[in-house]
């Protein structure tokens, strides 16, 4: 892992803000963990603690769902196993209706893989050409004919969504909204942090990603039931990490003996949990989080204004801060954007396509469903590229890189 360099720890050790690391001189990504941390955590390893999930995994969650704004917060392996448990938690608790769900056309593929793994029907929906989330009126004619009892969103590279028709089409026809948080911390759509709209919210906590537990991601609900059940499917279906009143309920209901508690299996689960290493690293990473949340907003908003008239790129609603872990820039074609990327390179800035652009073109969706087309998504598709945004750059860096886009772009 890559370290600050000394002038970024202060004299106590800790370590100050990240905002002069890096590895090369524009990074897409960079290493979130200092020395700092990594002493901590060896310090921490070396009074020999239980290192499988145990308190400090509890104790994580705990914090998370205080910084969120939620109830519960439930601790798994990545977050691409926090989308699954989402969508497993609505199966096993009989919330799932009629197994059919609107699934946005860009974001990442695990966002949808769970519905296909499950056997459920999926149906993919436009992008917004604004936000490049979900588009709420291509949403409304798909929810009018589908009638899905299931709807996910994504904050696409930390954007928020337009939340208000979503959620008036929410109270009007009662289905459950999964919103997929991953590359979005700290956004706000609204005055409001995403991951607090939707039934149940996924996060992910990996390299390169707002704050990093190597590997690890986070399943978040205000819904008491709906945690129970991710509290069981993270451990294999059993009862061991339920409340006791809710163990002694499940026992009475299934007329077993409280003598098989210990390994008791309620309903058909996994095993994607993380360890207290990962917690405690998470733990350590949340106290700048807020700062690192900060500095990526502040990016993200000299990007708009560097870019604005020059490339397309995703408009949130006024009065929202985006803290994007990549921004998406979109060129009018797939050769514009060859000559853009092929600058940024001789530049030394690192970027790369727009992850998915349309998910409906790609292979694990068109054998199932046949090929899907939409303009945005499709704009996306052949045009989106990302341009670095993270705590390792300065406004004065955003704008070097916009200077290239600009001349690059013609």
């Amino acid at each position: 892992m890559n370290e600050y360099p000394p002038d970024m720890i202060s004299a106590d050790g800790s370590s100050a803000a990240p905002s002069t690391f890096k590895s090369r001189p524009y990074d897409l990504a960079v290493d979130t963990i200092p020395k700092a941390d990594l002493d901590e955590l060896t310090a921490w390893m070396q009074e020999y603690p239980r290192l499988t999930m145990w308190e400090e995994t509890t104790r994580f969650e705990r914090e998370w769902a205080e910084w969120l704004g939620v109830k519960h917060a439930v601790m798994v392996n990545s977050g691409s196993s926090a989308d699954l448990l989402m969508y497993a938690a609505l199966d096993t608790s009989g919330r799932s209706g009629n197994r059919k769900v609107v699934v946005p056309a860009s974001g990442w593929s695990t966002t949808i893989a769970p519905a296909l793994q499950f056997g459920w029907q999926a149906v993919m929906c436009e992008s917004s050409p604004e936000t490049f989330g979900i588009d709420p009126d291509a949403l409304t004619r798909l929810i009018d004919k589908e009638r899905p009892d299931t709807v996910v969103v994504v904050h696409v590279l930390g954007v928020p969504n337009r939340m208000e028709p979503i959620l008036e089409l929410k109270k009007q026809y009662g289905f459950n909204l999964l919103e997929d948080c991953c590359a979005a911390h700290g956004s706000r759509h609204q005055g409001r942090k995403v991951g607090t709209f939707g039934d149940l919210s996924s996060f992910s906590f990996y390299y390169g990603h707002h704050m990093s537990t190597v590997e690890g991601g986070m399943v978040c609900t205000d819904d008491e039931e709906l945690y129970h059940h991710l509290l069981m499917l993270r451990s294999h279906g059993w009862l061991k990490d339920l409340p006791v009143e809710k163990t002694a309920r499940l026992l009475e209901e299934s007329g077993m003996d409280a003598f098989h508690t210990p390994f008791l299996f309620a309903i058909p689960g996994f095993n994607v949990r993380a360890t207290d290493i990962n917690a405690k690293l998470g733990r350590i990473q949340l106290r700048r989080l807020d700062e690192v949340v900060a500095r990526r907003c502040k990016n993200h908003a000299a990007y708009q204004q560097g870019l604005d008239g020059v490339i397309g790129y995703a408009r949130p609603c006024e009065g929202d801060e985006v803290s994007s872990i990549s921004f998406c820039a979109v060129a009018d074609s797939s050769a514009q954007r060859k000559t853009i990327v092929e600058a940024l390179v001789r530049e030394q800035i690192d970027t790369r396509l727009f992850t998915a652009g349309n998910l409906g073109r790609h292979p694990f969706w068109t054998r199932k469903y046949g090929v899907f087309r939409a303009p945005t998504a499709d704009a996306l598709y052949e045009g989106g590229f990302f341009l670095p945004n993270n705590q390792a750059l300065s406004v004065d860096d955003v704008q070097k890189i916009c200077d290239v886009v600009q001349s690059a772009a013609g």
